[in-house]
């Protein structure tokens, strides 16, 4: 499984209405690192073709120097995509009245060559985009031969002042001019699409390139606001980063008294779009489960969807997700990994069944699977205390499915000191005073019968009486809340206690 391989519809579709909202022309669309936000707007993009021509840049790929411009290497950016988008210059026309693109006509050789030094700096080689800077360049000429010999002269003489004015919000220099006559020119052959700028990772980028970038956007928000107009004239420009980490950047730059809310309100225009990963793993959970490729393990082949095994893995990487614990990404990493569930024999207390197999205990194989998911037991941890802060406690009812094996399973292994993991008709007690819950369950076989598993009863708070004849379980379960993800937590520190027989 793969990125390609996730279906996004839902998303598209929210993000499709937040797009096309009356009069959004500047967008931010906010998720945390490895989320899938590349791979997301590339697919949505890539299906929209017939609405929008696409100028994406990608800043984290520059090869930048500190003390060096990034805004003239956005510039040059657009410059090269443009050129790669409009190929033929069916379409363009040039004002011989206006100063600046007389500029244009005059100091086109120059300006491609300033672009073309570039490029390197931007990780792209100039075959790509030869044959339209040359049609271009025909235009050019063309266009030169209908200027008046007077008029050039005169032109020509006042050219030589046309200051490069950068560092304001004009920026107005000679790449400035060309990126404006390529947009114009892509409008007047798409007609009927809108013409975007969307710029990548920018969370991902040296602070001081982050604001550079931003502040020059700003400034020419502040001028143009009257109208809207956006930088270069795109129809709308989106901006991708996490909000959050791009908050605590500026504030580690510009102190914590600095209003963040009041700068970065002016590059959205009615509210941050949140990608909701939650959604997509959601619809696509089961392809994850169902790419688990067992025969690569020494795990008895087994089907996880539909099973107990798959319900309790989708709901804990449901919530792992939901607490930004876990990305889609850390998950396809797993699986293109050689997956490893270990199997060995736990001695139990049972004069029937003095062993059991890990590999036949569901509990541990989810628990297993948990851990190399995150790459080892403290990152797995740490996943744990932050998704518990997050979640405190679930309303049980609301995941009804199979909670007597969900709660009894972890109950075993938080009390597996007193247990011992004995296969019997033994009622056990299991009560946790610091988290206020009191579970009756026992322990039966487990999968092929050479596994362990444990089975919830009774699941109360911890200072209800259980012989009260009049307490209803079901009633209670459907009510009552639940310290779920910190049993998880105890549960699995808990199977250091297991006595392993073999590995």
């Amino acid at each position: 499984m793969e990125f390609k391989d996730l279906s996004i519809d839902s998303e598209s579709n929210r993000f499709d209405e937040h797009l096309n909202t009356e009069e959004n022309s500047r967008i931010i669309f906010s998720g945390i690192f490895g989320i899938g936000k590349t791979y997301f707007l590339k697919k949505y993009f890539s299906s929209k073709s017939d609405d929008y021509v696409v100028v994406k840049l990608n800043p984290i790929n520059y090869s930048v120097s500190s003390n060096e411009d990034i805004f003239e290497l956005i510039k040059f950016d657009i410059g090269f995509e443009l050129f790669s988008k409009n190929p033929d210059f069916e379409k363009i026309d040039f004002d011989l009245k206006s100063v600046s693109e007389n500029y244009l006509l005059e100091n086109y050789d120059s300006i491609i060559n300033e672009l073309i030094e570039h490029l390197p700096k931007l990780d792209h080689s100039i075959e790509s985009i030869f044959k339209p800077i040359l049609n271009l360049y025909k235009e050019i000429q063309k266009h030169r031969k209908e200027l008046k010999i007077d008029d050039r002269k005169e032109l020509h003489d006042f050219l030589k002042t046309f200051a490069k004015k950068e560092g304001t919000y004009r920026e107005e220099n000679s790449i400035t001019e060309l990126l404006g006559k390529l947009i114009d020119s892509i409008k007047l052959n798409n007609e009927d699409k809108k013409i975007i700028l969307l710029i990548d990772d920018l969370d991902r980028i040296d602070p001081e390139h982050i604001f550079r970038i931003m502040n020059v956007f700003s400034a020419h928000f502040d001028h143009y606001n009257f109208d809207g107009e956006n930088k270069f004239g795109f129809d709308k420009i989106v901006l991708v980063c996490d909000v959050d980490n791009l908050r605590s950047i500026f504030h580690s730059k510009y102190g914590m008294n600095i209003d963040f809310s009041g700068y970065i309100d002016k590059f959205y225009s009615h509210e941050v779009f949140h990608y909701n990963f939650s959604n997509v793993i959601a619809e696509n959970l089961d392809k994850f489960l169902n790419s688990l490729d067992l025969s690569k393990t020494n795990l008895t082949p087994r089907t996880f969807s539909g099973s107990y095994e798959g319900t309790e893995l989708e709901f804990i990487l449901s919530h792992l997700v939901k607490s930004n614990c876990l990305s889609m990404r850390t998950l396809l990493n797993y699986l293109k990994s050689e997956l490893t569930v270990p199997n060995y024999g736990i001695k139990t207390n049972s004069i029937e069944f003095g062993h059991v197999y890990s590999h036949a205990s569901p509990i541990i194989v989810i628990l297993h699977i948990l851990e190399n998911i995150f790459g080892g037991k403290q990152n797995f941890n740490k996943a744990l205390e932050k998704l518990i802060a997050f979640k405190p406690s679930i309303q049980l009812g609301n995941y009804y499915g199979y909670y007597d094996k969900r709660v009894g399973n972890l109950v075993m292994l938080a009390d597996v000191l007193h247990s011992n993991l004995s296969i019997s008709n033994e009622v056990y007690l299991y009560e946790n005073l610091e988290l206020d819950i009191k579970v009756t369950y026992q322990i039966h076989q487990g999968f092929n019968y050479t596994g362990v598993s444990g089975k919830a009863i009774i699941v109360a708070n911890f200072h209800d009486n259980l012989s009260d004849k009049s307490y209803e379980q079901k009633a209670m379960i459907l009510k009552q809340k639940i310290p779920y993800f910190q049993l998880l937590k105890l549960a699995y520190n808990n199977m250091n206690y297991i006595t392993k027989l073999n590995e």
